[in-house]
């Protein structure tokens, strides 16, 4: 017979027993997720105290629910995310000036058009200064906007500061790595230069 036992582990997830076998369950989503994680892979949510998780672990958390949010097309936990009265942009999609707070409507109506978004995100460093962070990390990511396929690797910064005691997005600036074949005509010339050729 299926006993259940609601069960806190520093605060906050459920563990339901079964037979000796322990599981445990986002008390947030109700998804299954691993013993000792301090987030739900899921939803994001925190799964333990803030004083046991390390800044950086919770900072990346709050840059991969944002990616989250695109992949859902999700604008409204994108927002919730980033300090909007301060937020600017550089973006890897047109327009590439500086955007303000107008970078997120315009990201809300790219999200209306986005399907099949997958991303895959590499290389972090992330560095906190008190009360103030700096996450870099590249990712690649794919998907269909407006009926046109796309592929995209890129490098991104982002500035967080803690607001009101939450890690929130100040600025972002995405940048698409030089194409394949500007980097073989590059290596080629490298080639050249080391062998005496003109």
């Amino acid at each position: 017979m299926l006993q259940i036992e609601e069960k806190v582990k520093q605060g906050l997830f459920l563990l339901l027993s079964y037979g000796g076998i322990n599981k445990m369950f986002c008390p947030n989503c109700g998804k299954k997720i691993e013993e000792g994680s301090n987030f739900c892979a899921f939803c994001g949510f925190r799964l333990t105290s803030e004083g046991i998780i390390q800044p950086q672990e919770i900072i990346r958390n709050v840059l991969i629910r944002r990616l989250e949010g695109i992949k859902k097309r999700d604008a409204k936990a994108i927002k919730s995310l980033v300090y909007e009265e301060k937020y600017s942009k550089f973006d890897d999609w047109p327009p590439f000036e500086l955007q303000g707070s107008e970078g997120l409507k315009n990201e809300a109506e790219a999200l209306k058009v986005l399907k099949e978004y997958g991303y895959e995100m590499r290389v972090w460093q992330i560095e906190v200064f008190g009360d103030s962070a700096i996450a870099i990390y590249t990712i690649w990511y794919q998907g269909t906007i407006r009926n046109l396929s796309f592929k995209v690797q890129s490098r991104v910064t982002s500035f967080l500061i803690k607001h009101e005691g939450e890690w929130r997005i100040v600025h972002e600036h995405w940048s698409r790595f030089p194409k394949q074949e500007f980097l073989e005509k590059t290596h080629d010339k490298e080639k050249d230069v080391q062998s005496g050729s003109a």
